[in-house]
């Protein structure tokens, strides 16, 4: 009950053969190689790799010109953006943040060394169009005295019985976030794993509800992640993607979470986890399945390098992405991600995934580079 549910399910077999039988040609042109098609899960568009090149290219000849025309389609939304958390008697609902994590006062006046790269890190946050009066069900954190950083995705099923779908996510977050700052108080380094955050945060989390969760921690030039569902982070490095976490589903459009204990969900020691070593200059990208649903890898290193181009700092990157995946979102034409995973779940579906959209963008950088 207490998850995600496409349009397509709700179509007959019959209807999804027919439909299928003429859109399929179109979902061909983005699918792996025969060779490589047996290394891929059928709900895990994130693990493509060079095999969404092609599709990431339809449509974005001229990136440029299409992320401007994705933030002028939401031009309206922008002029309500403000930066406080979502309440329920809000009209309207943007948010966009951003925060240096800070240097350990042990490092001041030292060498620049990748034992102490930092995080520069930006966020935004898009509703859902009829979720705008309650701040969407997404949420977010940036720690302020360590480098960590989070994603939540509250599970929508929960609206069905009367429920804040996205309370847990925002209590869990904020609870990630002061987890992640006692854990270094007074302690330039070192510090909570991404898995130990997510635990004590989901302990001190009370609300019924229940959401996806992705967790990184910078510890030296070692990123710790910890990510439960579908939710992610994407690492790009000299503009190519060097890292993908894959997604988590127990179905088709049915991924892990975690929860109240009403809520028969994942316990957070199911959430999978990586260490990745970095370097200045990296860029990570976390986001919910509202982003990863609508872009292709590809594409969105496509879209951060034009950012970067433009010497746009973090939270306008993160902004900008944002749009880009709600212009996918809204084409009913597109052959997106989530589209492909229905068509190999045997669904017939074509077009984005309209949803809530959370960004985070993160540089790494050297403390003398801030």
């Amino acid at each position: 009950m207490f998850y995600r549910t496409a349009a397509a399910q709700q179509q007959t077999a019959a209807a999804r053969q027919n439909v299928c039988s003429r859109l399929g040609f179109q979902l061909l042109a983005t699918r792996p190689s025969v060779a490589q098609h047996h290394q891929l899960q059928a709900a895990a568009p994130s693990q493509w790799g060079s095999a969404s090149r092609g599709a990431a290219s339809l449509g974005l000849l001229r990136v440029g010109s299409l992320v401007a025309m994705s933030c002028i389609a939401d031009e309206a939304l922008a002029a309500s953006y403000t930066t406080e958390e979502p309440v329920a008697s809000a009209s309207g609902f943007g948010v966009a943040a951003a925060v240096a994590t800070q240097v350990p006062k042990e490092s001041m006046g030292k060498p620049d060394s990748s034992a102490n790269l930092v995080l520069t890190a930006g966020a935004f946050v898009l509703p859902h169009p009829d979720k705008m009066h309650k701040g969407g069900e997404d949420w977010y954190f940036i720690a302020k005295n360590r480098r960590a950083v989070g994603v939540a995705d509250g599970v929508g099923g929960w609206a069905e019985v009367g429920v804040d779908a996205g309370a847990y996510a925002r209590q869990l977050m904020r609870n990630a976030a002061d987890v992640a700052d006692a854990a270094t108080r007074g302690n330039g380094d070192g510090g909570a794993e991404s898995s130990e955050i997510l635990e004590r945060a989901y302990g001190l989390t009370t609300v019924r509800g229940s959401s996806t969760a992705c967790v990184a921690v910078l510890n030296g030039d070692h990123l710790a992640v910890s990510n439960l569902g579908d939710s992610g982070l994407l690492i790009l490095r000299a503009g190519a993607v060097a890292f993908h976490t894959p997604q988590q589903q127990h179905g088709f459009n049915f991924p892990y979470q975690i929860g109240s204990p009403d809520s028969m969900s994942d316990p957070p020691q199911s959430a999978q986890r990586f260490e990745i070593r970095v370097q200045p200059g990296d860029l990570i990208l976390l986001g919910t399945d509202g982003l990863w649903d609508n872009c292709f890898d590809e594409e969105l290193a496509c879209v951060l390098r034009y950012c970067r181009d433009q010497s746009m700092d973090a939270p306008k990157m993160a902004e900008v992405v944002a749009h880009y995946a709600r212009h996918r979102a809204s084409d009913s034409k597109f052959a997106s991600p989530f589209a492909y995973s229905a068509f190999q779940a045997g669904f017939a579906y074509m077009g984005g995934k309209m949803d809530d959209i959370t960004v985070l963008i993160c540089l790494v950088q050297q403390p003398a580079k801030m």
